[in-house]
């Protein structure tokens, strides 16, 4: 069976101009021509045109189609190293995508929680980045530290009742305060607040940071920068 440019062209889903390209490139040859001089396309070039929509769906280019399509004894080995190399350059294309998403997350939530942002900010994405990923570090460490603990004092304290082990009761509650005491300090020296009014950044003292009221993210405390007493958002410490 024969096909016309437009014929062929309708079957891959491709226009008439993007078969005619494949011609001149030499990728795609008709078999016949009409009497009217116009290209004829059989069954074999309908494939070979299916296999070349197919790669570049596959994100590759002309160059590599045509070292693939030119080498039918190997033509699996060439594919498949070829593939493999494409594979890398989308794995790396993502990783800056990804980078780039991050980024800009990373600047949407330093204006949403009030701090200033200035010009050389935007050119410093990765220090926002970092300090982000500490204080998400510290979040996960505080969780830790709570979970062990709630689970050692109320695990001994079964004991007691149950058994009556009153010894390991024992031995756990301070090393339950020694281990609250450390993630007190650890939380402390990871984390900073900006002020919701100036959005300047600061760290309180430690004894305002210990007994300030506050919510998961924001603490009540006075900025040292405008004097605002006001319930101001968690950060990172640089």
């Amino acid at each position: 069976m024969s096909y016309s440019t437009g014929e062929i062209a309708e079957l891959c889903g491709v226009s008439v101009r993007c078969v005619q390209y494949y011609d001149r490139e030499g990728l795609l040859k008709p078999e016949s021509l009409s009497e009217g001089g116009r290209r004829l396309y059989g069954e074999e070039s309908l494939r070979r045109l299916q296999i070349i929509c197919m790669y570049k769906q596959l994100g590759l280019g002309l160059a590599e189609i045509r070292e693939i399509l030119s080498d039918e004894t190997n033509c699996r080995n060439v594919l498949l190293r070829v593939l493999e190399t494409r594979e890398r350059e989308l794995e790396e294309e993502l990783r800056e995508k990804l980078s780039q998403r991050d980024g800009i997350q990373a600047i949407r939530h330093e204006i949403a929680e009030g701090r200033a942002i200035s010009r050389n900010s935007f050119f410093d994405i990765r220090t926002i980045m970092k300090g982000k990923k500490k204080q998400r570090a510290t979040y996960a460490a505080l969780l830790a530290v709570g979970l062990i603990v709630d689970a050692a004092i109320v695990t001994t304290a079964v004991l007691w009742d149950v058994y009556g082990w009153w010894i390991p009761f024992a031995v756990a509650l301070p090393c339950a305060a020694a281990l609250a005491a450390g993630a007190t300090v650890f939380a402390y020296r990871n984390l900073a607040y900006v002020c919701t009014d100036c959005g300047k950044k600061f760290r309180p003292r430690f004894g305002k940071f210990i007994f300030s009221a506050h919510t998961p993210k924001t603490r009540k405390l006075v900025c040292p920068h405008c004097g605002a007493n006001n319930f101001h958002t968690e950060t990172y410490s640089d």
